[in-house]
């Protein structure tokens, strides 16, 4: 039997000239593609939504960025306070947006990493919603009190608190959220109760405390700074182990005998899930070159912030280590809404 040969035919003759065409024009693709979305973003203004009312740590850094960004972006972009919840309602806001870099949010501590493990069916997860875009900066947490209390020194609180209990109050930005977690370790580690009053956001919190509705306030620095200038709020210690440059005569409660008081709050940009992976990039790049400005250094230096850029991966291992550390604190201290 013979065996039959089989012949190679031309790549013509098997495709045809339209099929060659079609190949060479699916081959020729990449290089006619057309420009990502990063070449023409932004088309629109940019919105940084800050979930806590205007005067507090958060509306200076949002601001400073925004007047820079827009400069670079040549857009607007327009800062929405959304306060409510210890954050949560600026966050959700957020995370329903178009995931087209025309919406951020300029997260801290509270509704990024605290937050999510409080609220029962919560509208937003962090690790499924968000993408980190970059880190803003960090501030220990500074108590105050009012000066009219004379108190001069965190054991004279402790002090107080035992001979009277139930009389001091401390105000927070909401369950949960950093000053009250501050307050709470207080507590555990004192043996002291403090009445808890809480607030939408850090800047009706110091004001209140100013006015003498509340006694204390573990305070973010930038809005609480000025009132100490002015002796209207009397400073106690710092929530680091070491002091603030800014202020410091100001001892750190971590040294002071409350090892526990070692908490910073921070801080970052995120935007929602879903961004093309170019702008986040750009957006990254672009707010850390902000935040490394040394006119954006010393303004917010010299209200206790530290400006800490980061690469976009690096903020993304930072936030799921908070994320770590802030739910043993909440199963430690019992914390729920």
């Amino acid at each position: 039997m013979m065996k039959r040969s089989l012949e190679r035919r031309p790549a013509l003759d098997v495709l045809g000239w339209k099929g060659l065409r079609a190949m060479v024009f699916m081959l020729a693709l990449p290089l006619f593609a057309a420009p990502g979305l990063a070449a023409t973003y932004p088309e629109r203004s940019v919105d940084i939504i800050l979930p806590y009312g205007p005067g507090g740590t958060g509306d200076v850094i949002a601001r400073l960025v925004s007047e820079k960004l827009a400069l670079d972006l040549g857009k607007p972009v327009v800062v929405l306070n959304k306060p409510g919840a210890a954050g949560v309602i600026g966050a959700t806001a957020a995370a329903r947006a178009k995931p087209d870099g025309h919406t951020l949010l300029l997260g801290y501590t509270s509704e990024i990493v605290i937050s999510p493990y409080l609220v029962k069916d919560a509208a937003y997860e962090v690790g499924r919603d968000f993408v980190p875009i970059a880190m803003a900066g960090s501030t220990p947490l500074l108590l105050v009190a009012n000066p009219k209390l004379n108190l001069a020194s965190i054991d004279q609180v402790v002090e107080r608190a035992k001979a009277k209990p139930g009389v001091l109050s401390y105000a927070t930005a909401g369950v949960g959220s950093p000053a009250d977690i501050a307050g709470r370790l207080l507590e555990k580690s004192a043996g002291i109760n403090l009445i808890n009053v809480p607030y939408k956001g850090g800047s009706q919190a110091t004001t209140d405390v100013v006015a003498g509705v509340a006694s204390m306030y573990f305070a973010g620095m930038p809005p609480a700074v000025p009132f100490i200038k002015s002796g209207q709020l009397v400073p106690l210690g710092v929530t680091s182990k070491t002091r603030s440059p800014t202020l410091p005569d100001v001892p750190a409660l971590a040294s002071e005998g409350f090892p526990s008081l070692d908490l910073s709050g921070w801080f970052g940009f995120f935007a929602p899930a879903g961004l093309d992976p170019e702008i986040m990039d750009m957006l990254s790049r672009k707010i850390n070159h902000i935040m490394d400005d040394a006119e954006v250094k010393e303004k917010l230096q010299s209200l206790g912030v530290v400006t800490e850029p980061m690469a976009q991966a690096d903020f993304a291992r930072f936030v799921a280590a908070e994320q770590k550390k802030y739910a043993a604190l909440i199963k430690d201290l019992n914390i729920s809404y």
